[in-house]
């Protein structure tokens, strides 16, 4: 057992801690409220090309086409 010796007095030590929770409350609301006011990503860039008969024999055509997922870019 690990006994702590301290000056301080208890109600302090239980003060600090309430006000410790109810800062990190408070920034949690802070960050929650930041994160409500982002606008939403866009979309990403769907391409679908279609099958290339010269690149894409035989049982490969099953697969389908091409596909691209790009992530737009967004300039501030």
């Amino acid at each position: 057992m690990v006994t702590l010796f301290t000056t301080k007095p208890r109600d302090a030590e239980v003060k600090e801690f309430i006000n410790e929770a109810k800062t990190l409350a408070s920034i949690d609301q802070q960050v929650d409220a930041w994160h409500a006011a982002q606008p939403e990503p866009p979309p990403p860039n769907i391409i679908e090309h279609p099958i290339d008969d010269t690149l894409q024999t035989g049982d490969s055509r099953l697969l389908g086409d091409a596909m691209e997922i790009k992530a737009p870019w967004k300039r501030d």
